[in-house]
């Protein structure tokens, strides 16, 4: 991997990490004030795909609504991983979990895509890559609490949700990595479709299980900061994660990526009132630990 192609793919996938920062504040928000989060996600699905197709339309790239059928499966798989799993998931959660909590077990997908890059993309971690995962895991034990008992009381439901998530993310950013290494990948088209298919599921699932009777709380000034979420964690972050993949492994972009946990917990704390405990902000530290870890390249075999 070149040196210089390593840096640019670290550095877009820690301004996907610090765009994706702020879901979580913003989620806080709009909960509080009544949306359904599942609302929220299909609003950020749809606001990505209208942005994408437009500006795809805008710039007569014609060419990437033209694909063949092995891509368009590509793109259905990584909708329904990226936007209806990793998205509509963790969105979820954090109607059960604080932020923290919801964070700390969603940054358990490094480590899965550590041990899925053996085997998905046949790209062996480096040692230090594999210490910061299990940095990872001791920081988001103590961020849950450091105690068997502080983990039983966390909300099954926010748990389960959390975990899909975690599966959606790993399996993204290993699925995106195979193909980017074996096929010629647009972000913006893997944008646009893996919106339109997500949206398409989480539009189905909200509408059987839970309804839309939260409309009637959306407001103006929601409506805004829905769209500043939609524009930040969902266009410019996959967009950034997206690109990242083409450039570093998906354990090293997926491990990059937990500086959002700090970014969240930090704007959390500032704008939501929701103060992290200080087992929090111990198991932040341990990521940020982790996140010096894996930004230290790889040496170049002679």
């Amino acid at each position: 991997m070149a040196l210089n192609n390593y840096w640019r793919g670290a550095g877009f996938a820690l301004f996907a990490a610090a765009c994706w920062g702020l879901i979580s504040p913003i989620a806080k928000v709009l909960a509080a004030a009544g949306m359904d989060l599942m609302s929220v996600m299909v609003f950020r699905s749809l606001f990505t795909m209208t942005s994408v197709g437009i500006g795809l339309l805008v710039m007569r790239k014609f060419e990437v609504f033209r694909v063949d059928r092995e891509t368009l499966r590509f793109y259905f798989i990584s909708g329904t991983l990226s936007v209806a799993f990793a998205g509509g998931g963790f969105l979820t959660s954090l109607e059960y979990l604080t932020v923290a909590e919801a964070l700390v077990i969603h940054y358990t997908f490094p480590l899965a895509a550590i041990i899925g890059s053996l085997f998905i993309t046949r790209e062996k971690p480096t040692f230090l890559q594999v210490v910061a995962g299990l940095l990872i895991v001791v920081g988001v034990y103590i961020g849950m609490g450091g105690s068997a008992e502080a983990i039983r009381s966390i909300s099954l439901p926010g748990l389960l949700w959390g975990f899909l998530a975690v599966f959606g993310m790993a399996g993204q950013a290993l699925v995106t990595r195979r193909f980017s290494l074996s096929h010629k990948m647009n972000e913006f088209g893997l944008l646009f479709y893996s919106n339109v298919f997500g949206i398409v599921m989480l539009f189905v699932f909200k509408s059987f299980y839970y309804g839309w009777g939260d409309l009637c709380c959306l407001t103006a000034p929601l409506f805004s900061i829905m769209t500043l979420q939609a524009f930040t964690g969902s266009l410019l972050a996959y967009g950034a994660f997206f690109t990242a993949l083409k450039y570093i492994p998906a354990a090293v972009a997926s491990l990059l990526c937990t500086l959002e946990i700090v970014v969240a917990v930090g704007l959390t704390a500032l704008f939501v009132d929701q103060i992290p405990s200080t087992h929090e902000i111990t198991g932040c530290l341990l990521i940020l630990v982790a996140i010096v870890c894996t930004s230290i390249p790889p040496r170049k075999r002679s």
